[in-house]
This record gives C-alpha cells, structure tokens and sequence, in this order.
C-alpha cells in the first residue's frame, strides 16, 4: 500500500466548487466529506504564499485593517478575483475559471519572481469587481 502525502491549498474550496482546476491538487473523502488538497508541497507553499500577499494588498478592499478573520465569501472573492485578474495579466485572456492555478503560478514567478512585485494596483480593482457568487 501507497500513501501519498497531501499538503495545504488555499484554492481548496473554488477547485472542489468548479472554479478553476489544477494539475497538483487531489480531492479526497472522509465519511461524506469531499476535501481537496495539493499533492506537491512546492506549490501548496508557492499559492499559500500568493493567497497570503493578495490578502495583505487586500486589506483596504475587504475594510479589513485589523487582521481579523475573513468570512468564506470574503476569502472566496479574493482568491477566485485575484486569480482572474493575474490570469487578464499573465495570459492577456478574459476568462471565468483558471485551467491550472499551477501553471499559472510558474508563469508569474518567471515573470515578475515575487508575488510581491504584481501589480496589485491593476489587480484590485478587478477583485473589487469581482462577483463570487451571481444572484438569480
């Protein structure tokens, strides 16, 4: 018997809901529980590193100055929104879901070498825009 180890990804939720997809992650059952993790520790700590930089550069946005916890929607919004808008930047293509938040990591640590060096002053706005949820 194998065992494959699982590492933490904060894109867990918009992958299990149909959001974006990526080439490391892996979905998993416990009793009824569908879960998602990463297969790669590499890149579970490359997107933990951008989901914590989007986070901070979010602040303002989210009216969150004290650091206190973010609701599901919150989180949700930033992490699906911030995808998007690194996608427009990264691919120069408009598009709903990511194909491979992987790969799309490696193509902004190629071109910008840190997370830090986005521009978030284009990125937020489009997070701002951006509607996790549509209403019917």
């Amino acid at each position: 018997m194998h065992s494959i180890n699982h590492f933490t990804c904060p894109f867990e939720h918009i992958i299990l809901r149909g959001k974006s997809h990526c080439s490391q992650s892996s979905k998993d059952c416990v009793a009824e529980k569908e879960f998602g993790a990463c297969i790669n520790k590499k890149a579970s700590d490359n997107c933990q590193a951008l989901y914590l930089e989007i986070r901070k550069n979010s602040k303002f946005l989210l009216k969150n100055h004290s650091g206190e916890a973010l609701s599901v929607g919150q989180q949700n919004k930033i992490k699906m929104g911030g995808l998007i808008a690194i996608n427009e930047i990264i691919n120069e293509e408009t598009a709903e879901e990511i194909s491979d938040i992987f790969l799309l990591l490696q193509q902004v640590k190629e071109e910008y070498e840190n997370y830090s060096n986005l521009p978030f002053n284009i990125i937020l706005p489009k997070i701002s825009k951006y509607k996790y949820r549509q209403r019917s």
